[in-house]
Formats: structure tokens, C-alpha cells, sequence
């Protein structure tokens, strides 16, 4: 944002204007950064699905329905 914007109260100039190679390449390594972090995050996903169906739930199992007694 100091880049786009500049900063007034320490005199920092617009450095866009001046280098604007620089700021392309800071978006595209921004973008391609988001990118691959949700890759990552996808990736993630997907092997924990993979390991958590190998193993049966842990849980107890469920208690048997009561029996009435008529008579």
C-alpha cells in the first residue's frame, strides 16, 4: 500500500509511478502466492479425507432399544 499510496506524514513518494515494474511484479508474486497456498490448503484436505478413512470411528457403540414388557 506504501507503494500504491505513499505516505504523506514521512514524505514517502508514490513509488508506483516511478517504478512500475516493481509493482507488477509484486502483485503477480502476491497472486501466485495466494495461489499455492490454496493448493496447499486443497492438497491438505484431500490426504486428511484419505487418512481418516483408513481407520474406523472409535466411537461406542449404540445402546440397545429398551423392551417393554406386556402383561
Amino acid at each position: 500500500m506504501v507503494a500504491l499510496e505513499g505516505t504523506h506524514a514521512l514524505q514517502w513518494n508514490k513509488l508506483c509511478h516511478i517504478y512500475t515494474r516493481f509493482c507488477q511484479q509484486v502483485a503477480g508474486s502476491l497472486a501466485c502466492g495466494m495461489l499455492a497456498a490454496l493448493g496447499a490448503v486443497l492438497i491438505s484436505a484431500v490426504s486428511a479425507r484419505n487418512l481418516f478413512r483408513l481407520y474406523p470411528s472409535i466411537l461406542p457403540p449404540p445402546p440397545p432399544p429398551p423392551t417393554t414388557c406386556s402383561g
